[in-house]
């Protein structure tokens, strides 16, 4: 009986306090801001639902014709296949966690030098790694100032 009316004197207690409400919706806020920024942002952004920030990067890029492995055009194109290849074998040795080497991707770009070869490299490193070349960019180059390097190489074309 003790414990019970003890009980019943905090809920009260509780209930003519003023600031109760607020923080009860404080904690409900900050539940609310975890679940979206923690867990639904995310999901949003990885199946490009919501407009992140990667996927702007991306559209930028992807916006230049020679990230298209379907653009190249037959008189236009300076380059052979393998040497083709073994750009786009050097495009995918310069990213990675372990190996973050900007240089090989500015070199790679500028050795295309034009947006028709960049399209061909584009369709062989489709083609061996089975991802998009503008994706992997922008995945591994994610400071603005190599963002920036590689669009000045691009619109050097």
């Amino acid at each position: 009986m003790t414990s019970t009316i003890t009980g019943v004197k905090t809920v009260e207690g509780l209930a003519r306090n003023k600031a109760t409400p607020y923080i009860i919706g404080g904690v409900v806020l900050v539940g609310l801001g975890l679940t979206y920024f923690g867990i639904v942002r995310p999901i949003l952004c990885a199946t490009g639902i919501a407009d992140c920030k990667k996927g702007k990067k991306m559209r930028s890029i992807m916006s230049y014709k020679g990230f298209d492995p379907n653009y190249s055009r037959q008189g236009k194109v300076t380059i052979s296949h393998d040497r083709a290849k073994k750009l786009a074998e050097q495009l995918y040795d310069s990213g990675g966690v372990f190996n973050d080497d900007e240089g090989g991707f500015y070199s790679a770009l500028e050795e295309a030098g034009n947006a028709d070869n960049l399209s061909l490299i584009a369709r062989m490193f489709a083609a061996k790694y089975k991802k998009s070349l503008a994706e992997y960019i922008t995945y591994y180059m994610d400071d603005a100032r190599e963002m920036q390097r590689i669009k000045d190489i691009i619109n050097s074309y």
